[in-house]
């Protein structure tokens, strides 16, 4: 076996020095590691979410290789290696984190090894199993209800219904180890607790939660469900505790880490209808109901009385403001950035291609702070924004983009007559066609197609 990897290592030391690209022992490791990944699926992922079909998947280290695995169509240009990997290389196909894309046409289901994050390998793959999830569900369950991201960005930041999704949060941590008698009493206040808040943000509000609920709750629960059978160091299973359990009950007050929070409250509704409902997963997609709708139904609570939550709305009311008031610092701090700023503007609204929602942050009703992904193109045009702070001003919706703002160094800048083109490092990627620019100091004013 050590002999055997030692000339694959070879043969990839080869290939990648021919490809000007360095072939690294982590690689080495994953690329091993992805075979492991493909039993494990097969012994658990009927138990975990039955009728569930693996869809291809992929795994890379950003500037360097990719490892495709289970895929109908590898691309043409794929190496292929051994037992079902063919060998990518990542650049190729902008594969970025962990999420999906189409490679060839299909959809595929991808991580980066590379990233700091994770302690275990154990860790990563119980990542790389959400995002099949996903997969399953954009391929095979038709009347899933998706969240719109656009509602996230005006969630209001109330601290009432901050208070009551605090102590709401704290009771489906309860439930998920309570005795019978304990558990009807939690869940007549949770229901009780989420019926309050509709009325306090709105139906709207509260059904982009239940939206993110059916969508990434199932998708967790597969990522905590995978952790749960591979879990044997000491770090895995505290990883189990501070990842999907703790985390639920954190404090938070505002709206930009409050899709994450949906990712824990969708997974502990499933954990709790697993104890509950014998293989619930088929009838619940076959359902048509949001994820929280079908809990309801299944489990019929009843409303009760809400016990004193002074402490709640107080602490809530304090963080609420304190949370409001960042909203302007980062949008400041963004303009204090080194560099050259850059403020594009369109002449029509661009096509939307991309962002990021739970690393978006609302500074206004049209003033949005992207952190990690935007991509925005029309026709040849096009703009890739990933990792690097910037700013869309839209008009009512985030899909209507009027103008971008962002820092890059002066010597990244290249443009004639016709065309702005900016190149900086891996981060900031635009070609698209000038209709006007004024320069005024370190600022570029410039009006695109």
């Amino acid at each position: 076996m050590k002999r055997f990897s030692f000339l694959l290592i070879l043969f990839f030391s080869i290939i990648f020095i021919t490809e000007a690209q360095q072939f690294e022992a982590i690689d080495s490791v994953f690329m091993d590691s992805i075979i492991t990944f493909r039993k494990n699926l097969e012994a658990v992922e009927d138990s975990i979410w039955p009728d569930m079909k693996t869809g291809p998947y992929c795994i890379f280290r950003l500037n360097g290789p990719a490892f495709l695995m289970n895929h109908p169509k590898p691309p043409f240009n794929g190496r292929y290696i051994s037992d079902g990997i063919y060998l990518l290389n990542q650049e190729d196909y902008g594969l970025y984190g962990a999420t999906q894309t189409e490679i060839n046409g299909v959809l595929t289901a991808h991580n980066d090894y590379g990233q700091q994050q994770y302690s275990s390998i154990n860790q990563f793959y119980a990542e790389l199993f959400h995002e099949l999830h996903h997969v399953y569900q954009r391929n095979y369950v038709k009347d899933l209800k998706f969240d719109n991201p656009a509602d996230l960005l005006t969630y209001p930041e109330n601290d009432k219904n901050f208070a009551l999704k605090q102590f709401e949060n704290t009771l489906l941590l309860e439930m998920l180890s309570d005795a019978p008698e304990k558990f009807a009493k939690d869940l007549n206040l949770f229901f009780t607790c989420r019926s309050k808040r509709e009325e306090i943000i709105g139906t709207k509000y509260l059904e982009y939660e239940k939206g993110a609920e059916s969508v990434e709750g199932p998708a967790t629960f597969c990522e905590y469900s995978y952790m749960q059978h591979f879990a044997k160091t000491r770090v895995d299973k505290e990883y189990i505790h501070h990842r999907y359990l703790y985390q639920l009950v954190d404090p938070f007050y505002s709206r930009n880490g409050l899709r994450s929070r949906c990712l824990l409250t969708g997974m502990a509704q499933c954990i709790i209808l697993s104890k509950h409902i014998k293989n619930w997963q088929s009838e619940y997609y076959s359902s048509g109901l949001f994820l929280y709708d079908y809990f309801i139904k299944k489990l019929s609570p009843h409303k009760v009385t809400l016990p004193d939550l002074s402490y709640e709305n107080a602490k809530a009311k304090i963080f609420t403001n304190s949370e409001k008031q960042k909203h302007a610092i980062n949008y400041d701090n963004f303009n204090k950035q080194a560099g050259i700023k850059i403020l594009l503007s369109f002449k029509e609204f661009p096509e939307f291609k991309g962002f990021d929602p739970m690393h978006a942050e609302a500074v206004n009703d049209s003033t949005i702070l992207h952190s990690t992904l935007l991509k925005l193109a029309k026709g040849e045009n096009t703009l890739s924004i990933v990792n690097c702070k910037t700013v869309s001003v839209i008009a009512d919706q985030i899909w209507f983009v009027k103008k971008v703002e962002v820092f890059v160094p002066e010597e990244s800048i290249i443009s004639d007559n016709d065309n702005l083109i900016i190149s900086f490092n891996d981060s900031v990627n635009i070609k698209w066609k000038i209709l006007d620019k004024i320069r005024k100091g370190n600022e570029y004013f410039i009006t695109l197609e």
